[in-house]
């Protein structure tokens, strides 16, 4: 495993473990957020980097709220806007630009 597959893998694992343990910390949660895409940037950084982390959390948001408030596919215990948590689109932004680098890593 390369070491851009292995560092990526580390941010995801670390962004899905900030979720399991500090969902209702939200601006600890937020913080950590932001400063993994930072690093993430810092270390393998994509081409026009902040148009994809604000499309990527544009629409991770949106179908969030579609599916939790008209598809009612499950809910949240502390939602903060349109029933969601304010930190769902830094974690959507952070693991969809995360997961580009991921699959460059694996197509090289």
């Amino acid at each position: 495993m390369n070491r851009k597959v292995f560092i990526s893998v580390g941010i995801l694992i670390a962004a899905l473990l900030g979720e399991l343990f500090l969902w209702d910390k939200i601006v600890l949660f937020s913080i950590i957020l932001v400063i993994l895409a930072l690093i993430k940037y810092l270390i393998y950084p994509i081409k026009k980097e902040l148009l994809w982390y604000l499309l990527i959390c544009f629409g991770g948001v949106l179908i969030e709220i579609i599916l939790v408030n008209f598809g009612h596919g499950w809910t949240y215990v502390s939602p903060n806007i349109f029933g969601i948590p304010i930190w769902i689109p830094l974690f959507w932004g952070l693991v969809g630009t995360t997961i580009i680098v991921l699959y460059e890593g694996f197509r090289k």
